[in-house]
């Protein structure tokens, strides 16, 4: 083949491959973005069990359950639905040093990228145990 005859190729292979690099890169951004929410969701679930912990009342009821959600709400920089939040204990009413109280968060994971449809119904969670104090 002459290089006469081979005009216009390389434009024929970006348009091949463009759209194949640009899924991979909006993929690593993606998830990227998906596990920097869920060690954020794990610090702040870390910080709802701390603040759980050392509550002097049941942290699974009002209103030592509001308050843990608040300190939720402050510690994470994105917006956490109260809904998503749960507390749980291994013994109802939990008793101090013996029981473990659990916070769990969960988020709805939304991707902006509308070819990644596939990434539109993951739920992402952050949990943290400590000692009931």
């Amino acid at each position: 083949m002459k290089l006469a005859n081979q005009k216009g190729l390389a434009m024929v292979e970006l348009a091949i491959l463009l759209p194949l690099l640009l899924l991979i890169l909006f993929g690593v951004a993606e998830f990227g973005r998906a596990w920097y929410l869920t060690n954020t969701l794990t610090n702040a679930a870390r910080e709802g069990a701390r603040r759980a912990s050392i509550s002097p009342t049941d942290p699974t009821t009002e209103p030592a359950r509001a308050a843990v959600v608040d300190r939720i709400s402050e510690s994470c920089p994105f917006p956490v639905d109260p809904e998503n939040v749960a507390i749980t204990s291994t013994n109802s009413p939990p008793q101090h040093g013996t029981d473990t109280i659990t916070v769990t968060i969960s988020y709805p994971f939304q991707s902006p990228v509308p070819l990644l449809d596939m990434l539109q119904d993951i739920t992402l969670q952050g949990e943290a145990s400590m000692f009931y104090e």
